[in-house]
């Protein structure tokens, strides 16, 4: 069993408590401000649900500190990757989202004049930061890395024995024909017809626009349609990608927009393999970004596996992967010995 080394151990620790100081540094300034009741649920600017106060404030705190135990019992478990990283999620997650929705409900009760009256306004968006930041624990621990590095290896040497396959040849044992890789992929249907219906709805977003003047409709429809201006070209440029390989650069662009997705320079490479991408493996499907990398992925299929010097990880399904592994083994070699 392969020991975990967890990375940036006191970043961790720091990640882990403070939504429980987060909650106590609100609640002790404003305790004597608090009524009896606050606002805890919102349909919008307004609240629709309450709780009282000496219920909220005890449960706050003790999940807060219950999500900062489970977190840091975690950095303990150091042969069962896969349970630490659960753990750590679910303290994380617990923890600081307890903290956003404490600072969501408790500081507009606090300023309003009466918990009805609260308004939840721009205090959303620590909201939203705090669920973020609950993710940033497992991005830093560096163990879901070498631990999807792992179950991936594993995974590739029982097909291979199963094909009656030699491992994958070391870097630099293979030559290449010294042309440059140019080779494009194309998604599933479905994702053509993703970025068609997200169309549609930028569309009728438009037309609602026009026909419903109201400033409440129209601010909606703006960033619907805002939204949906950024997310249609982008889901568009993902349904075809291509892939190049020079002696400069690799690079992975949208074949559609040409807006580029991932450039990696020789120097900046570890390793690379040419094997089949599993989008389970690597965080689903599309352009995906998960702790210790990132992916291109339009479906399972071959693709290149890269191992940079920075200690992440991507991989970006492509048609001919062998010879373009190949090619940057050859350009690797190259390089190394000049």
């Amino acid at each position: 069993m392969v020991i975990q080394t967890v990375k940036n151990r006191p970043w961790l620790y720091v990640l882990l408590i403070l939504p429980v100081i987060i909650v106590l540094g609100i609640y002790l300034p404003l305790a004597n401000r608090l009524p009896d009741i606050t606002a805890t649920h919102w349909s919008s600017t307004y609240p629709d649900g309450f709780t009282r106060t000496g219920v909220l404030v005890p449960v706050s705190i003790g999940l807060s500190i219950a999500g900062a135990i489970i977190g840091l019992s975690s950095l303990a478990q150091r042969r069962k990757p896969a349970l630490l990283l659960a753990l750590l999620f679910i303290g994380s997650l617990l923890s600081w989202t307890t903290a956003g929705v404490f600072i969501g409900s408790v500081v507009p009760t606090a300023l309003a004049e009466t918990p009805q009256t609260a308004v939840i306004g721009i205090w959303m968006l620590p909201m939203a930061a705090c669920t973020l930041v609950s993710l940033v624990p497992l991005w830093i621990c560096g163990v879901y890395q070498s631990y999807s590095k792992q179950v991936q290896e594993e995974r590739q040497a029982r097909i291979n024995r199963g094909q009656g396959l030699a491992a994958p040849a070391p870097r630099g044992t293979q030559g290449a024909d010294g042309t440059e890789f140019s080779e494009t992929m194309k998604a599933p249907w479905w994702l053509w017809v993703l970025g068609i219906v997200v169309a549609g709805a930028g569309v009728f977003m438009l037309l609602e626009i026009s026909m419903r003047p109201g400033a409440k409709e129209w601010t909606a429809a703006m960033i619907g349609l805002a939204t949906c201006l950024v997310i249609t070209p982008l889901t568009f440029g993902l349904c075809l990608i291509r892939v190049t390989i020079t002696e400069q650069r690799i690079r992975v662009a949208s074949a559609i927009f040409g807006f580029p997705l991932r450039t990696i320079r020789p120097g900046e490479i570890q390793s690379v393999t040419s094997t089949e991408i599993d989008p389970m493996a690597w965080g689903g499907w599309g352009w995906r970004f998960f702790p210790g990398g990132s992916a291109v992925v339009l479906r399972r299929h071959e693709g290149l596996a890269f191992e940079l010097k920075n200690s992440s990880r991507f991989a970006v399904t492509v048609p001919n992967s062998q010879r373009g592994a190949e090619q940057l083994n050859a350009l690797m070699q190259k390089n190394g010995s000049c």
